[in-house]
């Protein structure tokens, strides 16, 4: 993709590369005679309420936020709103933003010869400073060479010269950097709030006129500034297949990066978000209660990185609710929260901020758990609202050994109960997550889950009869970085089918809707949140043969993906198959979470001590 980009720009005189090889002449980019061509072009038009013009002059720096994925994602990803807020109304840095065009356009872009832009300048991304892309999932990581692409900036640092922008990568998808390494100049560790003004004021006092400035300063960023990873300063060993270290290439680059995070109430929550001009996934005012989870659940990754558990305080959430409300018009409002029920009060809260707003109103919460759920909020969600919404659970485990193995000790009665009282309360749908290929697991466990929601369904149908509604989803089990899953293998592809088949046998009921993760899909997330930076050859390979928006079924290659695998020397059996030793080198050892792997070794443990009653069944039966 790379060699047609450059050549197409070659055919566009006025927007040729000026001095560096990569500043265009023409500052402002103009996509009007492609809109007529694309679909959604609303998307790609920027000019949104709310939308910060600071002038291009007076700025400090020039930061483009990028989100990897189309603008209907990025415009429902809060870390994009939070940090596009931060920057522009409390810096003197301006801070634009950039989403990845669909196929449709991209295509277009690189026939006329246009180059990716930030939505509010609409000055091309190889004019800014510094592009900070945020990552929350893996099936981003191609969409990252394709915005880089589009730009006509180097895909990898090593690459990169004086004239070019500095590449940030930060977000829960980097815990491990390794696979991305290659094509991030600096990667962030953790929250963003306090660390990307530091960065971006650090910046602004280079002289760049300096012929080794960007060394200068990365190396000033991975000493000075905590929660700084600048990979070029270190470099992988590896015993034959085996990974055994990321060894340090400058005495002061630091053994271990500290992830970074901050006080809820010490930083201001937005209070005057964009409004997107179409449809998007999430099209409603999104305010955080808290960061974190104290309940420990062995596969969740964000129970461990989101730690310590900091919560917004009620004064905090309203106000925030009110300003947002007040600059945006929407009518909906969701309360975010790894386990929002959790949240002390959270009925009184909903309840306050219906009683100071309109009547249609409608307050929402993300899945929850099933035994802190209660008729009191159950209530409050009900008010102002249409009656006959839905609910979301997250049992993960449809039996009582498994949910010891994962440390979510429910009992189905408890999930029956909560049903029943959600269901009177007037839900009519129960929305039900659950996770195959979970360590330990056996074919029954994997049919429990079919048998627990027809009982579920059983339960809706007394209440509602064939209005009742159960959607399942079942995702297949990924091991994550710094979770105390993180040395178990993967399910290998055909397991999961089995599994999944053997529930589709079960859920006879038309009003039980079961959906599952593409197994091919769970392949390659897999290996991009396991690997070491081979995995980099992987992800290039890959690009390089057509793949981006890989999070999108109908754009997904999985022929591509595993050509680039086999192109790139990756042994998928030593990165994702194999069960690891929990003394063995990780590749993302080199990253400090708060969280000791001794502790997490010491869970790992108990979940496969958990499991012992299972698996001398198994071994007696074999036998």
């Amino acid at each position: 993709m790379g060699e047609s980009r450059r050549r197409a720009h070659a055919k566009v005189p006025d927007l040729v590369s000026a001095a560096f090889g990569h500043r265009f002449m023409n500052p402002v980019v103009d996509i009007a005679p492609l809109l007529d061509r694309v679909a959604k072009p609303a998307q790609y038009t920027g000019g949104e309420l709310n939308a910060r013009r600071k002038p291009w002059d007076e700025a400090a720096t020039r930061f483009a936020l990028c989100f990897p994925d189309a603008y209907e994602i990025g415009m429902s990803n809060l870390a994009m709103g939070v940090l596009y807020e931060q920057v522009n109304d409390r810096t003197p840095h301006l801070c634009d933003r950039a989403f990845t065009p669909f196929p449709d356009m991209a295509d277009l872009m690189r026939e006329a010869g246009l180059p990716l832009f930030g939505w509010e300048t609409r000055r091309p991304l190889a004019d800014f400073d510094m592009l900070g892309f945020s990552l929350s999932y893996e099936s981003g990581n191609t969409n990252v060479l394709e915005m880089l692409d589009l730009a006509d900036i180097p895909l990898e640092s090593r690459e990169r010269g004086p004239g070019d922008p500095l590449i940030l990568g930060g977000g829960s998808a980097l815990m491990n950097p390794e696979p991305m390494a290659d094509f991030f100049d600096l990667i962030a560790i953790g929250e963003g709030e306090e660390l990307l003004p530091r960065l971006l004021d650090a910046l602004a006092d280079v002289d760049r006129e300096r012929p080794e400035w960007r060394a200068a300063f990365l190396m000033h960023c991975a000493t000075e500034i905590p929660g700084i990873y600048v990979p070029s300063l270190y470099r992988p060993r590896f015993d034959g297949q085996r990974f055994v270290e990321n060894e340090r290439l400058h005495a002061d680059a630091p053994a271990q990066i500290e992830r970074q995070f901050v006080d809820l109430d010490a930083v201001p929550a937005p209070s005057r978000p964009v409004v997107p001009l179409t449809e998007v996934v999430h099209d409603r005012v999104a305010v955080e209660l808290d960061r974190g989870c104290a309940r420990a659940c062995r596969f969740c990754q964000a129970g461990y990185i989101y730690r310590p558990v900091r919560r917004r305080s009620a004064e905090g959430v309203a106000t925030a609710i009110d300003q947002c409300l007040a600059a945006t018009g929407q009518s909906d409002v969701s309360l975010l929260s790894l386990n929002a029920v959790d949240y002390d009060g959270l009925d009184d809260l909903i309840g306050d901020v219906q009683d100071s707003t309109p009547d249609y109103l409608q307050v929402s919460i993300p899945s929850t758990r099933v035994e802190s759920f209660n008729v009191d909020i159950a209530q409050a969600l009900q008010r102002g609202g249409k009656r006959g919404g839905s609910l979301t659970f997250a049992p993960e485990a449809a039996t009582p050994r498994m949910r010891q193995v994962i440390n979510k000790e429910i009992s189905d009665e408890d999930l029956l109960d909560t049903c029943d009282m959600a269901f009177a309360q007037g839900f009519r749908t129960i929305k039900l997550y659950f996770m195959i290929g979970q360590p330990t697991e056996t074919l029954d466990d994997a049919r429990a889950i079919a048998h627990l929601a027809n009982r579920v369904m059983a339960v809706g149908r007394r209440h509602h009869g064939a209005k009742a509604k159960v959607n399942v989803t079942v995702s297949t089990f990924i091991p994550k970085p710094f979770t105390p899953f993180q040395w178990h293998p993967q399910d290998r592809p055909e397991a999961i089918r089995a599994k999944q088949q053997a529930c589709f046998e079960i859920v006879r009921d038309r009003n039980v809707h079961l959906m599952w993760h593409d197994t091919e899909e769970s392949q390659v997330e897999a290996l991009l949140a396991l690997g070491d930076r081979r995995v980099g050859r992987v992800i290039r390979r890959a690009w390089d043969r057509g793949c981006r928006f890989d999070g999108w079924m109908e754009h997904f290659k999985p022929e591509a993906w595993f050509a680039a695998v086999s192109d790139a020397g990756v042994d998928l059996d030593e990165l994702i198959y194999r069960h690891r030793d929990p003394d063995e080198a990780l590749p993302w050892d080199h990253i400090g979470i708060h969280v000791s792997k001794r502790l997490l070794q010491r869970e790992y443990a108990r979940a496969l001590a958990a499991a012992e009653p299972a698996e001398a069944s198994l071994a007696g039966a074999s036998a």
